[in-house]
């Protein structure tokens, strides 16, 4: 359907027939263009709905000509067309802290502070709900252990109170003496420490629990889907930090009612060596911990605060400097406006460039040319990226003269910092300056093959010559940065909807090039492709030099077999190796299949090797990596796209 074209038929039909694919299931890749999306469901086909609609209209009456024209064409993609003409903003990290401090309102009625790490957890998942429907991408906790202390130190000093009426303890403590490091507390009062203590530690696990429990169950997001919820930590040394830490862990291994692993929220834990990188430090026991957890369950990830382009916003004293990210891989530390720190900001909308049909346009596959013409590549992709970027601009201008009130919760609570302080109808223009417009790419690996006949995981040449397109790219963000004064960075793209669709309008305008467009998808940003065979080690130090060059985020992962839980030794050193490429955010993955029958978890094809149940009889649950987040069966969920991804995925070495 030419959304450009509209003399005949008239819209109405369009609309009708719209309707008809996605009502009668006829458009499968529509309704899975989102895993977190059951689009089979009555929820799910409204949501895509009003969601093709929405697009429709904003290419229609809303995006400027050129841009639509280069949409159609494939030449760019704007994300979450959807939201365009309503001025939505995509993503934000929560101020947990202040949040929990002064309370807050749903709208509906007004939220005390907690006074209890029960409470306190609950609320967060409240805080998480309320907030999804003002943005329409993630939201994420950036220092959720941080956040949380105070309240796991509040319910210690109720337990404590309590032991010390139950065992006769009674010599007075103030209230700041009551912590669970308190030396005076234990030895004033042994036996009412130690069943505080061990009533702490078990409330703080429940609590850790039933906020995961809550982040996988609250089907509230647009369409019925689980809000796309995030967790970072890892840093807080504090016995109460720690424990919020360890409870999330031992939770998410323990899994969901029947053993399953949690799809929400994303676990990331920051490393930060003299903290928790090695034997001796005071987190390496939760770093350890967190290894065993992502060999079991695929989370957390791994942020590297130690990274070149990270450590030098870190400052110890402040936790909200500590680097966190969407499980995406968003990145939103740095602001040219001084806010180099991470709540109460996030991005705002991004464009993706399609840089396989460059390589295709000027390289060594088309016409007669021998070798690709450089020189128009660098000249096509500095006019591309003016489009895509002048899309951003366009886009920013309708998001800034919204009213605060259009985002409710975010702005009348303070969830972006500073909307407190605006009236209803105010618009939120000074505001949303902190945040990223974000100009990102897909398909460099066969991009360099159309140009060169071979990506840059298989030639020295090929990959400087990749390095040196994505540093223009990054050349060019930062040049766009200062002539409009906002925070314009480039984004290594997680495809997923759109991982087939430039692969079947290239197909359709060049016909099928092998080794560039011959399969259903590009490879994600600047990632070796799937289907390369090198070690681990080798993968790592490829994809790493482009991390640094990438200021709105990456991620880079390796594919290991599903006994990585076996040999969580080999887990940790591949997790450090790649910190220490300067890699800025890392997982691994691996396949987590689980036979509803017996519990086991493991690979499983045809039949459950613990039980020999075959899949005619159950539903196995097949656990995949789909941009950063989990999805609990590919293959009901995922695109024909990301499906083909998965079945070329090889093992690294």
């Amino acid at each position: 359907m030419n959304m450009l074209e509209y003399a005949t038929p008239p819209a109405s039909d369009l609309l009708s027939d719209l309707g008809r694919r996605i009502i009668g299931a006829e458009d499968a890749d529509t309704l899975r263009e989102n895993a977190n999306l059951n689009g089979d469901s009555f929820s799910g086909k409204m949501s895509r709905l009003g969601s093709e609609t929405a697009k429709w209209h904003a290419l229609r009456h809303v995006l400027p000509e050129e841009l639509a024209q280069a949409v159609e064409n494939g030449d760019l993609y704007v994300h979450d067309l959807d939201q365009y003409a309503l001025g939505t903003t995509n993503c934000i990290f929560i101020p947990f802290d202040r949040l929990l401090a002064a309370g807050f309102n749903t709208g509906n009625g007004s939220v005390r502070t907690p006074q209890t790490i029960m409470s306190a957890m609950a609320l967060v998942a409240i805080i998480f709900q309320s907030q999804q429907n003002s943005q329409y991408g993630g939201v994420s906790a950036n220092k959720i252990d941080w956040d949380l202390a105070p309240y796991v130190q509040r319910s210690f000093r109720k337990h404590y109170r309590k032991g010390q009426r139950l065992f006769g303890e009674n010599v007075l403590l103030e209230d700041e003496q009551l912590h669970l490091d308190s030396i005076e507390a234990k030895n004033q009062c042994p036996r009412a420490y130690a069943f505080a203590y061990e009533e702490t530690e078990l409330e703080t696990g429940q609590a850790a629990e039933s906020l995961i429990h809550n982040l996988n169950t609250m089907s509230s997001r647009a369409g019925g889907q689980i809000p796309f919820t995030s967790l970072n930590y890892g840093l807080c040394t504090s016995a109460e930090g720690r424990l919020v830490s360890r409870s999330l862990l031992e939770a998410t291994i323990r899994g969901l009612g029947n053993g399953e692993t949690p799809v929400f929220p994303q676990h990331i834990f920051q490393c930060k060596q003299g903290i928790n990188q090695a034997q001796g430090e005071p987190n390496y026991d939760l770093f350890r911990l967190a290894v065993t957890c992502s060999s079991r369950r695929m989370y957390p990830n791994f942020v590297n605060v130690d990274a070149s382009f990270n450590l030098p916003f870190y400052h110890p004293e402040d936790p909200d400097t500590i680097i966190a990210t969407m499980g995406c891989r968003t990145r939103t530390l740095a602001d040219r406006f001084g806010r180099n720190r991470q709540s109460g900001k996030g991005n705002l909308s991004f464009n993706t460039i399609n840089l396989v049909k460059l390589g295709i346009r000027f390289g060594i596959c088309q016409g007669s040319r021998a070798v690709a013409d450089r020189a128009g590549f660098y000249t096509a992709l500095e006019s591309v990226m003016h489009n895509a970027a002048d899309g951003l601009l366009h886009r920013y201008r309708i998001q800034t003269v919204q009213p605060a009130k259009a985002s409710d919760f975010m702005m009348r609570e303070g969830v972006w910092e500073g909307g407190e302080q605006l009236a209803p109808n105010e618009p939120v223009a000074d505001l949303l300056k902190h945040g990223t417009l974000s100009l990102g790419f897909i398909g460099l690996a066969e991009c360099m093959t159309a140009l060169y006949g071979r990506h840059h995981g298989q030639d020295p040449h090929v990959h400087r010559e990749a390095l040196n397109i994505i540093r223009t790219m990054r050349e060019f963000c930062d040049r766009m940065s200062e002539q409009h004064n906002l925070n314009i960075t480039l984004f290594a793209t997680p495809a997923e909807g759109l991982s087939g669709k430039f692969t079947k309008i290239d197909r359709a305008r060049y016909g099928i090039i092998p080794g560039v467009n011959d399969r259903e998808y590009y490879t994600n940003s600047f990632h070796i492709p799937v289907y390369h065979t090198l070690p681990a080690y080798r993968k790592i130090e490829l994809e790493a030099p482009f991390h640094t060059l990438c200021n709105a985020g990456a991620i880079s992962y390796v594919e290991l077999d599903g006994n990585v839980r076996a040999n969580t030794a080999a887990f940790l050193r591949i997790v450090q190796y790649a910190l220490a490429q300067d890699i800025g955010y890392f997982s691994i993955n691996h396949p987590i299949d689980r036979c509803p029958a017996c519990g086991y978890e493991g690979v499983i094809g045809d039949a459950c090797p613990g039980c020999e149940v075959h899949e005619d009889h159950v539903h196995f649950q097949r656990l995949r990596r789909v941009t950063g987040y989990l999805t609990g069966d590919y293959k009901v969920r995922f695109n024909a796209a990301k499906q083909a991804e998965v079945r070329d995925r090889v093992k690294h070495r």
